[in-house]
C-alpha cells in the first residue's frame, strides 16, 4: 500500500467509511461516526448538508476523536449518487422495493423517506411494474461547498458518472476555488469506456498539483450487498486501470468494496492509497444502528464497534 504522501493532508494510507452522499439522515450519521471513529477510522465521506456535518462532528466528539477528517460529496447531474427514488401512481403496493431496499429508506406502508435513501436505484430496478423513477436532488455548491471547507472539511469529492460536461466543468471547478487540502474524483466505467474515464481524469488532474488529487475509483456503485471477492472484483479491476496508466494521484479502492478488497488488491498487485467502503460497511452495522436504545445501550455500541473494526482489521493486511 506504499504510496506517495501528499505533504497538506498526511493520512494514507486510510478506510473511508462512505456514510452516502444522498445520504441525508443526520441521526444515522452521527451513529456510523461514532462506530467507526471508535474502530480507528480516520476518514469519513458524508452528505454536503450542513446539518449533516454538524452530526458527524458530534459522532466523533461522542467517540472523544478529534483526529477525524471529513470528505463532502457532490455529484453532477446524471450521477446516481445524487438522485432520489420516487414513488408514482401505478405503485401495486407488492412491497418489492421495501423488502429490498438496502438503507431502510422505503416504509411497509410503501412511503420513501428521502433523507435515508441514497440513490442506489435497487428499488427502481426490482419494481415489477415500473412505478419507480429516479430524479437528482443537487446542492447549490457554490454556496455549500465554501462553508464547508471553512468548517473544517478537508477532501471536496465530485462523483462524474453523469454525461452532463459543463456541469462538471462548473462544479469541478468550484472545488478548485475552495482550495481543499485534497480533491477527491468518483469515475467507474458503467456509462464509459477505459479510454473515455482515463481521458476525464486526465484532463481534470491538468492544472492541479501532483498528488493533491485521489482518483476514487469505484467498480460498481453502492454494490457492496455481501461479502464475496467477486462483488470486489470490479472495485480492483477499476483500480488497475487507474494504477496502469501512471498518473501523479492517490488510488481509493471503492464500489462493491468489503472484506475481501484489501487481499484481492494484493494479489493483483494493486498499489493503492485507500479503501473507501459504503454499502458493507453500513450493512453489517445497520442492526445496531436501528435500535431505538442505540446510546443508551453500551452493549448495542460495543457490538457494533467490533464489527466495525474487524473491517478495518480485514483491510489492512
Amino acid at each position: 500500500m506504499a504510496g506517495k504522501l501528499d505533504n497538506k493532508l498526511n493520512i494514507f494510507p486510510f478506510f473511508k467509511l462512505v456514510c452516502g452522499a444522498g445520504n441525508e439522515d443526520a441521526e444515522s450519521v452521527k451513529r456510523l461516526v461514532y462506530i467507526y471513529a471508535n474502530a480507528s477510522c480516520k476518514v469519513f465521506d458524508i452528505s454536503a448538508r450542513k446539518e449533516i456535518l454538524e452530526a458527524a462532528k458530534a459522532g466523533a466528539e461522542f467517540a472523544g476523536k478529534n483526529d477525524i477528517h471529513f470528505c463532502v460529496s457532490v455529484g453532477i447531474k446524471g450521477d446516481p449518487h445524487i438522485s432520489k427514488a420516487q414513488i408514482n401512481s401505478s405503485c401495486i403496493k407488492c412491497g418489492t422495493c421495501f423488502r429490498n431496499c438496502p438503507n431502510g429508506a422505503i416504509y411497509s406502508s410503501i412511503i420513501i423517506d428521502e433523507k435515508k435513501c441514497i440513490g442506489c436505484g435497487i428499488c427502481f430496478k426490482k419494481c415489477p411494474v415500473n412505478a419507480i423513477r429516479m430524479v437528482d436532488k443537487d446542492v447549490n455548491v457554490r454556496e455549500i461547498l465554501p462553508y464547508m471547507v471553512e468548517n473544517g472539511v478537508e477532501i471536496l469529492e465530485l462523483h462524474i458518472m453523469g454525461h452532463d460536461k459543463k456541469d462538471l466543468d462548473y462544479k469541478w471547478q468550484i472545488i478548485n476555488e475552495c482550495k481543499p487540502k485534497l480533491a477527491s474524483i468518483c469515475i467507474d466505467r458503467e456509462n464509459f469506456g477505459n479510454k473515455e474515464v482515463l481521458s476525464r481524469i486526465t484532463e481534470m488532474i491538468k492544472y492541479r498539483e501532483p498528488y493533491t488529487t485521489i482518483i476514487q475509483a469505484d467498480g460498481i456503485p453502492m454494490s457492496g450487498a455481501d461479502d464475496t471477492y467477486k462483488t470486489t472484483l470490479q472495485a480492483v479491476a477499476m483500480a488497475e486501470i487507474i494504477q496502469n496508466a501512471n498518473l501523479p494521484v492517490h488510488i481509493v479502492v471503492s464500489g462493491g468494496t468489503n472484506s475481501k478488497t484489501a487481499e484481492l488488491c494484493k494479489q493483483c498487485d494493486i498499489n493503492y492509497q485507500g479503501i473507501a467502503i459504503g454499502s458493507w460497511a453500513r450493512k453489517i452495522v445497520k442492526s445496531q444502528i436501528e435500535t431505538n436504545d442505540f446510546w443508551e445501550n453500551p452493549q448495542i455500541r460495543n457490538e457494533a464497534i467490533e464489527l466495525a473494526r474487524n473491517l478495518l482489521s480485514c483491510n489492512f493486511l
